[in-house]
């Protein structure tokens, strides 16, 4: 199995475990919501600590939707240029610098929340009224922006690729 294909693989996996844990987490979050309004309202019994129960998977589940968006490339573009744009050899300079950015982005923003997560780690803060440990919520931070700066890599090679391959194609057509 050559690197690329193992890398394919490895990806595949990544993006189900990811799908996978996003639907347990929305269930999760559904059966909270679910339980507190059958107990407000049905049984006139309101939970306390329930609204900070669902703070952890609601972070979890907003973060893991941005790295879902990320790696589908469903996420809100403005891609203007296209339509003003007609010349291609323009376009892919202008995506190349695009996937660029986004990458220098993706990794300082990863740089920084982990050095929040190392923070978070250290210091394990404890939430106001059940106690439980804010780490696992701001740990979703550095997953999720770890997740999107992976896939905005993956995107730039991907791009550089095509880039690359295109050039090579037309050096190829006007040396014959």
């Amino acid at each position: 199995m050559s690197l690329v294909n193992k890398t394919k693989f490895i990806a595949d996996k990544l993006i189900s475990f990811q799908h996978i844990i996003s639907v347990v987490i929305l269930i999760s979050l559904l059966t909270l919501i679910f339980i507190q309004v059958l107990l407000r309202y049905v049984f006139n019994l309101p939970l306390m600590g329930i609204e900070e129960l669902m703070l952890f998977p609601t972070i979890w589940l907003y973060m893991l939707g941005a790295a879902n968006a990320s790696e589908e490339r469903s996420h809100i573009v403005v891609d203007i240029a296209d339509v003003f744009i007609k010349n291609q050899k323009v376009l892919q300079v202008i995506h190349f610098i695009k996937y660029l950015v986004c990458v220098i982005i993706g990794v300082i923003l990863t740089f920084w929340f982990f050095t929040f997560f190392q923070y978070s780690l250290h210091l394990w803060k404890y939430s106001p009224l059940l106690s439980l440990p804010m780490f696992f919520a701001e740990s979703a931070l550095f997953i999720g922006v770890l997740l999107m700066a992976l896939y905005s890599i993956s995107d730039f090679v991907k791009n550089m690729k095509s880039l690359l391959s295109k050039n090579d194609s037309k050096q190829r057509e006007g040396i014959q």
